[in-house]
């Protein structure tokens, strides 16, 4: 139970953090095309940025007609996906991890292309001599493709591998 929760928290942390990149992305867009000579000076064109923002809430933009994703787009949240996967390969415990008594849960965020398969892998939390081993084991985990308006697209999310000395 403590487990799950720390997960879900970690989850949440890293959802919030992908938000403020993707206001961090979306306030430079609207500064480039300030720049760019759509904005008068005296005109005010920020309240349609803060509404924009509001309304996305890190909810993707419903896909409009004639243009589709086809994967080519961001990719779309999808938080923690242990339990999504089709096949999630157990890591092997390192044997220095486990002479040196290491243990707990390491957190892999990652990118699952349109196949469902991961082609991207990082350790975000959790010790560092157990973070290697979840990353390779993340790779190998596979996905039932995501689709959004029939179409399959990429998903970021985390993995969730809980080491626990035999």
């Amino acid at each position: 139970m403590k487990n799950l929760l720390v997960a879900a928290i970690l989850a949440l942390s890293l959802s919030l953090c992908n938000l403020g990149d993707r206001l961090k992305d979306l306030g430079k867009r609207e500064q480039n095309s300030n720049q760019s000579g759509n904005s008068q000076p005296g005109n005010q064109n920020s309240n349609q940025s803060n509404t924009d923002v509001a309304e996305g809430d890190d909810v993707p933009p419903p896909p409009q007609p004639g243009n589709s994703n086809g994967g080519s787009g961001a990719p779309i949240s999808g938080g923690v996906l242990n339990a999504r996967a089709v096949s999630l390969p157990k890591p092997a415990y390192p044997k220095v991890a486990k002479a040196a008594g290491a243990s707990g849960t390491v957190t892999v965020q990652v990118l699952v292309d349109e196949t469902g398969k991961v082609t991207s892998a990082r350790a975000v939390t959790g010790h560092p001599l157990l973070r290697e081993a979840a990353v390779q084991a993340a790779y190998q985990a596979r996905f039932s493709p995501t689709k959004l308006s029939g179409k399959p697209v990429k998903v970021t999310g985390v993995i969730n591998y809980n080491f626990v000395p035999e």
